[in-house]
Parts: C-alpha cells; sequence; structure tokens
C-alpha cells in the first residue's frame, strides 16, 4: 500500500510508482469529470466499480493474511482510496473556481486531511496487524 503521502501525489496527479496509485489517479479523474460535466452516468459508475474492484483484488492479492487479533476494517481498500478519490476531487475543484480563502475551500482540504491521517493509520495497523480489510 502506498503511504499517505504518496497517494495524496496520485491523487493530485505528481507521477508516482505503483497500481493503487495509479488507480487512484484513475478514480479522482472520474469524480472530477464528473463534476466538470454536472452529471453522473451509468458508465461512470461501472467504471468507478471495476476500479474498486481493481484495488480490492490487489489488496487481496498483496496484503499480508489478517493475524487472529486483528479487527475488521469497515471498507474495503478500494472504498477507502475512493472516498479519498471524491474529497480530493471536491478540494481541486474549489481551489480552481472558488474563493481560495473562503470556509469551504479550508472545509475541502481539512475534510482531504483528515481522510489522508485516517488512511495512513489504516495502512500501518494493516502492516503491524491489528486491522485488516474486508475480503481478505
Amino acid at each position: 500500500m502506498p503511504s499517505g503521502s504518496e497517494l495524496l501525489c496520485a491523487l493530485g496527479g505528481q507521477p508516482t510508482r505503483g497500481q493503487i496509485c495509479r488507480m487512484a489517479r484513475e478514480l479522482v479523474q472520474l469524480h472530477q469529470n464528473a463534476r466538470d460535466r454536472s452529471q453522473w452516468t451509468q458508465e461512470t459508475s461501472q467504471c468507478r466499480s471495476e476500479i474498486v474492484a481493481d484495488i480490492n483484488a490487489w489488496a487481496r492479492e498483496n496484503l499480508p493474511c489478517p493475524s487472529r487479533t486483528a479487527h475488521r476494517h469497515d471498507e474495503t481498500l478500494g472504498e477507502v482510496v475512493d472516498r479519498l478519490a471524491i474529497a480530493a476531487a471536491a478540494a481541486f475543484q474549489l481551489l480552481m473556481t472558488g474563493d481560495v480563502s473562503g470556509e469551504h475551500m479550508h472545509a475541502a482540504w481539512t475534510r482531504l486531511a483528515e481522510l489522508e491521517l485516517e488512511y495512513s493509520d489504516l495502512v500501518c495497523q494493516v502492516y503491524d496487524g491489528r486491522q485488516y480489510l474486508p475480503g481478505m
């Protein structure tokens, strides 16, 4: 799993390595395109589902098996990355179109930072054997 900062870089379009970063970038682009068009189509929904499923498949193949004492996380890795992509798309859109000093801007970037911290904690807990992701 990429670190939280690597994932944020990928969401922001920075060159990164790894399948999760590539798929996270695809998700944020999907959400940005839907926001730009002000519509969410069946095709968009299908593409989103496929990317989330691909992230979950990667997790099953690459993450350590859960320990007997690990607690089950509420969401799959794909769902976690998708939530980050949604928040990133919202924050980036405000950055490009909104009042940089406004309350909405602050709230969007605070939300993205909170999600990145939650993701970073999850990465540590999965590798420490304290949590496991559904479908593992």
